[in-house]
């Protein structure tokens, strides 16, 4: 299947980013070619992922869009049919920046970068990062890395079903990793200085633990503290992996 970078919006009865959505998309793309010279859906979601880094999500509209392609706004709605459906269209182009890591020997160090390299372009496009949890991501950038990811699985020894699984738990590990970072929960310096003060300042009565361990509950800060659950995942499917090995 060819997926050109030109089309015209899904049909309005398919929600934008469902599987009949996408799959409307991909008809239209095999279809369409893009016309010399002119916008592509590439360079509409290149450019609305750059307004986004550098004004925010609320910024991106189709409107200010335009302004920044320097074209009318309304020649964006042959590409892409609402904002929505340009969102949709924008987290899938991010993931396109993804370098998809060959899973070569040891594939649990394979799974360990290709879950770093994830987070790298995340952590690139924060303002990004929460449309990730709004629908299921099925764009041809997501779905080379989901036919990336289970074919490495596979190709090491993994069963179908518990590499359908270990390839969403790391996702979702990574991806809610971000979500939280995105919100406000990767702690700076001072914010976690200020936590250990306030646990510090709790009874060691009724916070005995919290109390004793107030410096040491705020010392990793969020790079550490994924790079240690990351392993200690990697470390749990490694030992099913070995009990999933023929005898």
């Amino acid at each position: 299947m060819t997926l050109p970078h030109e089309t015209d919006p899904a049909p309005a009865s398919a929600p934008a980013g469902s599987p009949a959505w996408w799959q409307a998309r991909y008809a239209e793309r095999d279809r369409r070619r893009p016309r010399q010279g002119g916008l592509t859906l590439d360079r509409i979601t290149a450019a609305a992922l750059e307004l986004a880094d550098q004004e925010g999500l609320e910024a991106l509209t189709m409107r200010r869009l335009g302004e920044h392609l320097q074209v009318r706004h309304t020649s964006l709605y042959r590409h892409v049919g609402s904002r929505e459906e340009l969102l949709i269209e924008t987290v899938d182009h991010m993931l396109g920046e993804i370098r998809l890591p060959e899973l070569r020997g040891d594939w649990r160090a394979g799974l360990e970068r290709g879950a770093l390299e994830f987070r790298r372009v995340l952590a690139a496009h924060p303002a990004v990062v929460p449309l990730l949890t709004s629908g299921q991501l099925l764009g041809p950038n997501a779905l080379r890395a989901r036919e990336h990811a289970l074919g490495q699985l596979l190709a090491h020894g993994w069963s179908p079903r518990s590499a359908v699984h270990v390839y969403l738990t790391v996702t979702h590990f990574v991806i809610g990793a971000a979500v939280l970072d995105s919100g406000g929960a990767a702690r700076t310096a001072g914010q976690r200085a200020a936590m250990a003060q306030l646990f510090g300042s709790l009874s060691p009565l009724t916070h005995p633990s919290v109390h004793r361990h107030a410096e040491l509950l705020n010392s990793p800060d969020a790079e550490a503290e994924f790079e240690f659950g990351l392993r200690t995942l990697l470390y749990g499917l490694d030992h099913r992996h070995a009990e999933e090995a023929p005898a």
